[in-house]
């Protein structure tokens, strides 16, 4: 299977979870060929939209894929609908497959026209929730939708470590909480459950309960240390007895952002709230915890810290058992493929050609 992938990407190789994936199994042999193309920063270097267009429709051509596998399109790259089919066109007659881990919603972060056309175009498209989420990606023309799980690279977090017996804070919270339009109350979804789970654990904790993220819902909080560099998160993490989260978009069925693996990775205790589905996707995980309200947020931490260091540590350790056997991103993405190669090629390896 020749694999093409179109990664979102900032600065070339930044997409390292799903990187490693692919490389790994076009050493494996899984992928007879493989290539990854970074569109945005082509679009950079080429400044021109159109030549960045005209590139990528022949860097694909000559590379004849059996797949082209392309991650969180947007209008930031402006694709329609006539350019992907001539995409799909190209004489290899390539599946069109989309994954977007991004949650949406119908009055927040709505779905722009180019992930809409690129929905309507894809031959399956994975999302990282069911739900709502999964019924607007039908109506913009999703032929076939299937859920993936966020997952962590093995690169940045889950490294080996040497848990530790004392730690800085007691609790540790990674979460950005913007306001919308600058108001101070108007917060994304799941904002003010964040906040109120912060507040919570601040009022009992004090000064052993950090939290790391920028926005203007954190200004004047004397718990917020201000932003954490991304790759960064993980030695806050083991800083902790535990990291707790509230997602946003808390109401979109069975997803989670990527806070959820890289804590459990990192192997201290998780605490995070519940959305519908989860007893399905995320049930009887050791070290995981899930919560239904702030309050209870609390009431589990202090659990946690009711329990001696060394159960502690190894419910840490049994969190990151799991995190690396079901969502390291080669696990993940493997799972991905896997399902693909079943449901668009009945298991059937495509012909290869000669390149």
């Amino acid at each position: 299977m020749r694999w093409f992938y179109i990664p979102n990407e900032n600065t070339e190789g930044d997409q390292i979870g799903p990187r490693m994936a692919f490389e790994k199994l076009h050493q494996e042999g899984t992928f007879s060929a493989y290539k990854a193309y970074s569109y945005l920063v082509r679009q950079k270097a080429l400044i021109n939209h159109q030549d960045a267009l005209n590139e990528l429709l022949e860097t694909a051509r000559t590379f004849a894929p059996d797949v082209i596998f392309i991650q969180h399109p947007g209008n930031r790259y402006p694709m329609g609908s006539v350019f992907l089919q001539q995409l799909k066109n190209i004489p290899s007659k390539p599946k069109f497959v989309l994954y977007e881990e991004d949650p949406y919603g119908y009055l927040v972060k709505r779905l722009d026209a180019t992930i809409k056309a690129v929905l309507a175009e894809s031959d399956i498209c994975f999302l990282g929730g069911t739900g709502y989420l999964a019924e607007m990606a039908r109506k913009a023309g999703a032929k076939k939708v299937r859920f993936a799980l966020h997952s962590y690279d093995s690169q940045r977090f889950g490294t080996p470590w040497q848990p530790t017996l004392s730690r800085r804070f007691d609790a540790v919270m990674i979460a950005s909480l913007p306001c919308l339009k600058r108001i101070p109350w108007l917060f994304m979804p799941g904002g003010r459950s964040r906040k109120l789970t912060a507040q919570a654990l601040y009022r009992q904790l004090g000064d052993r309960f950090a939290l790391y993220g920028a926005g203007q819902g954190w200004k004047n909080a004397p718990f917020c240390k201000g932003k954490i560099d991304f790759n960064k998160q993980g030695e806050a993490i083991r800083d902790a007895w535990m990291s707790v989260n509230w997602g946003q978009f808390d109401e979109i069925a069975m997803y989670s952002s990527d806070r959820l693996p890289i804590s459990l990775a990192c192997g201290v205790p998780h605490i995070t709230n519940y959305q519908s589905g989860y007893e399905h996707v995320f049930a009887n995980i050791p070290g995981l915890f899930i919560i239904k309200s702030p309050q209870e947020a609390l009431d589990v931490a202090l659990y946690i810290l009711s329990l001696t260091v060394e159960r502690r540590n190894e419910l840490g350790f049994l969190a990151a058992e799991y995190a690396c056997r079901h969502l390291e991103a080669t696990v993940v993405y493997g799972n991905i493929v896997s399902v693909i190669f079943e449901q668009l090629f009945n298991n059937q390896i495509p012909v290869q050609r000669e390149q």
